[in-house]
């Protein structure tokens, strides 16, 4: 198949990290043989890149016979819309079902528009329905490595545990106010750890900060399907985590990890716990990541693709067959 992906969440120059599981997904369908040309849209750059972006949209399938256009985020599929000729597929992320309600209306009336929806989640499902396929991770890519290898790649202390905190700071719904918090009672109460914060860089390294690291903390406000996760165990790397999302799931049944509530002291309880995890053998969240193996979430995007396409073809079928009536 031709796919064009039209986004807002892709690595750039400036944002190298940003989007970098679009990317992937990207990456699989070319490797099972698809051709992808891929907009990205720039938005954080400026808004006037969305107008930008349907023009392009619109020259791109006035000049190319695409099969499917997909367009990831709800933003996104504004510019898509304007597609000449093809099926529109969106898949949708987190934020934009689960945001603020302007941002909650937009993406819900574009919604509308699509030939099929993906979402991330079954908590997203309830809002908007749609497809409950989430992202993949890559685990040629993200699997461990020596700790003590990587924290001399990285320069970062051997002495001391290092709790990540993969998300940017800046960005409120990740609550990283809460993250330094727990942290911050953790050595007040005689642990010698650190959090260390990492966001804005390329995918090939993350794994790298996983394979240092002895745990990583997430305790966002809100999550559709959080790949950090998923990365993080592909790396071996234990797991605390609010309860947002699809995380439940993702974390059922591994030992090691812990669900809490969005509290700085059971937060900080529970990291000494599973600080004591991180050292171990046996911990197995490599193991439990198979079912997200990235080339099968593709081979599940790839028959959606397939059905929208057929009914594509019969709806463009009995249109001639009407007209010709």
């Amino acid at each position: 198949m031709r796919i064009l992906c039209v986004t807002n969440m892709y690595p750039s120059p400036q944002r190298p990290g940003f989007g970098a599981f679009v990317c992937q997904q990207v990456e699989q369908l070319r490797r099972f043989g698809h051709t992808v040309d891929v907009i990205n849209i720039l938005g954080f750059q400026s808004k006037m890149n969305y107008l930008r972006c349907t023009l392009d949209v619109m020259r791109m399938t006035s000049a190319v016979a695409y099969d499917i256009v997909h367009a990831h985020y709800g933003y996104s599929a504004y510019p898509a819309m304007f597609r000449l000729q093809a099926p529109l597929v969106i898949t949708l992320h987190g934020t934009d079902v689960l945001g603020n309600i302007f941002e909650r209306l937009c993406t819900r009336a574009v919604s509308h528009f699509a030939d099929a929806v993906i979402v991330v989640s079954e908590g997203m499902r309830r809002r908007i329905p749609g497809i409950v396929i989430p992202c993949g991770v890559d685990l040629g890519v993200f699997k461990p490595y020596d700790r003590d290898e990587a924290r001399a790649r990285l320069r970062w202390p051997k002495d001391r545990h290092i709790v990540l905190f993969p998300f940017d700071p800046a960005r409120r719904e990740k609550r990283y106010d809460l993250a330094r918090a727990s942290v911050e009672r953790l050595v007040q109460e005689g642990v010698d750890a650190e959090l260390m914060t990492v966001f804005n860089v390329a995918n090939g390294e993350m794994p790298w900060c996983y394979s240092a690291a002895d745990a990583m903390l997430l305790c966002s406000d809100r999550e559709g399907s959080p790949t950090s996760i998923k990365e993080a165990l592909a790396c071996n790397l234990p797991v605390v985590a609010t309860d947002v999302g699809d995380v439940g799931e993702l974390l059922s049944g591994i030992a090691g990890t812990r669900i809490c509530p969005p509290e700085a002291g059971t937060i900080a309880r529970n990291l000494r716990e599973v600080l004591d995890w991180s050292r171990s053998s046996e911990f197995r969240g490599r193991a439990a990541m198979a079912r997200y193996d990235q080339a099968l979430t593709v081979e599940k995007i790839v028959g959606v693709y397939g059905d929208v396409l057929s009914n594509f073809r019969a709806r463009a079928v009995s249109r001639r067959l009407l007209r010709s009536g």
